[in-house]
């Protein structure tokens, strides 16, 4: 071949090979991402990038700031994330970042969750006035609550309670519509997901994913359809198809266990082992009660349940308990400590209690109050409130 054809040949090559690596340094440069930072007072602080994951957060980068306080992160996403940029446990800023985003971070260290502030990000900002929303309503509770506490002893009455209680419902329902508001704004976005898991207290969520499930519905159609590779639009996903089936069941149970209803028949061991029918003490009105020794309020409540039964039991009151525990030794020590003086039962299968799948337990303490038929006629009496019933019921003088 001659030799200026062959170079000809390879220089074609050569600006194809240039032409591919350029399109794919601008197919990468899309996909790139930026956060640069400026906190003040922050010196020799550590700053970390971490993307939030299904099972928790992963550690990206992290860098320790000089006396000027700047920082940047870089970092490659083709579909928007969540990350979370932390300076320490409380110290924390949660971005959604999209292709090709350059988001600026500003703070002061002294006081940083009123000063923190983003630009470049639309979300994110979002996310931001979503959560300052949040800690002002919770700022509201608080000092309802020291308000209370600070009060002398005297002037703790039932109806300065009872004023406080409205004043803190109407806070947490003023979250609730905030949210939803906020939600029915922002469907096409993945700032709807944030908006889905807050948390007005210790496992205490605005919405409810049972009363306020069609937010999370229409939250998971939504990003479903825009962003099915997503990890967090996945596990929504699965927990909406979850609550759905729950839901039914809950519908289906509500309609087998609701009041007039006769209750399922349980025959399960006492702890002698002979098997005792619930049918068994017809006739009577019976408490038919779900508890656990490792249940503490099941534990508190049983003092009640106690008073309840001297006071009845000789009227034509009997108790039906079934034990959620996985240790006999377990059970039997708590009949014993609380001086539990009626039927017990249990198959020692936890959650896993065939009585429990019966009657659709998901808590406990749990109870229902039968009739001389066997019907349903209450739910969930507790304290007092099972003794004024029984009063009731069986016209004591």
């Amino acid at each position: 071949m001659d030799i200026y054809k062959f170079m000809k040949i390879m220089k074609k090559l050569l600006l194809l090979l240039s032409a591919a690596l350029i399109i794919q340094a601008c197919s990468s440069n899309e996909n790139e991402f930026q956060i640069e930072g400026n906190y003040k007072n922050a010196q020799n602080e550590k700053v970390i990038l971490m993307q939030l994951k299904n099972n928790g957060m992963e550690k990206v980068d992290s860098v320790r700031l000089e006396g000027d306080g700047q920082f940047e992160f870089t970092g490659y996403t083709n579909i928007p994330k969540f990350f979370v940029i932390q300076a320490d446990k409380s110290k924390t800023i949660t971005l959604l970042v999209k292709p090709s985003d350059n988001i600026s971070l500003s703070a002061d260290m002294e006081n940083f969750n009123t000063t923190y502030d983003i630009e470049g990000s639309e979300d994110s900002r979002k996310i931001m006035n979503l959560r300052r929303t949040l800690e002002s309503n919770i700022a509201k509770l608080d000092s309802l609550g020291k308000y209370y506490k600070e009060n002398p002893e005297n002037e703790k009455s039932g109806d300065l309670r009872n004023r406080l209680n409205k004043v803190s419902q109407e806070i947490v329902q003023e979250q609730k519509e905030y949210t939803k508001e906020f939600i029915d704004d922002n469907l096409n976005s993945m700032v709807s997901l944030m908006a889905l898991y807050q948390q007005i207290g210790p496992r205490s969520y605005v919405l409810d994913p049972k009363e306020d499930f069609e937010y999370f519905e229409k939250v998971d159609s939504s990003l479903m359809s825009l962003y099915p590779n997503s990890g967090p639009v996945k596990s929504l996903h699965s927990q909406v198809a979850d609550m759905k089936k729950r839901l039914k069941s809950e519908k289906q149970s509500s309609k087998r266990l609701g009041i007039g209803q006769v209750a399922p028949e349980i025959a399960l061991p006492n702890p002698e082992g002979d098997t005792v029918e619930l049918s068994s003490l017809r006739g009577q009105y019976v408490l038919l009660d779900f508890w656990a020794s490792w249940c503490k309020p099941c534990r508190v409540e049983n003092p009640n349940l106690v008073k309840a039964y001297k006071r009845f039991n000789d009227k034509g009151f009997e108790i039906y308990q079934v034990s959620l525990d996985k240790k006999r030794s377990a059970w039997e020590n708590a009949i014993e400590k609380d001086n539990l003086d009626w039927v017990h039962v249990s198959d020692l299968k936890f959650w896993n209690s065939s009585a429990a799948k019966t009657y659709n337990i998901q808590s406990i303490p749990a109870s229902f109050l039968l009739n001389k038929k066997g019907e349903i006629i209450e739910k969930n009496l507790r304290g007092d409130a099972l003794q004024k019933k029984l009063h009731e019921l069986l016209n004591e003088d």
